[in-house]
């Protein structure tokens, strides 16, 4: 069962990548920002999946 949520959910990393992306994305929203989350995000995930290649 333990595997079954590994792969699930991943690790703390995830969480916390997933939750800076929707923090950031959030706080854009908030702000009045929302036509430049269209641009942040994609280049979040893109930053996110290169750091989680290196590791």
């Amino acid at each position: 069962m333990n595997a079954f949520f590994k792969t699930l959910f991943g690790d703390l990393y995830d969480f916390v990548f997933v939750g800076c992306v929707v923090g950031v994305a959030a706080l854009l929203v908030h702000f009045g920002q929302a036509q430049e989350v269209a641009y942040a995000v994609p280049v979040m995930l893109l930053a996110g999946a290169a750091w989680f290649a290196m590791r």
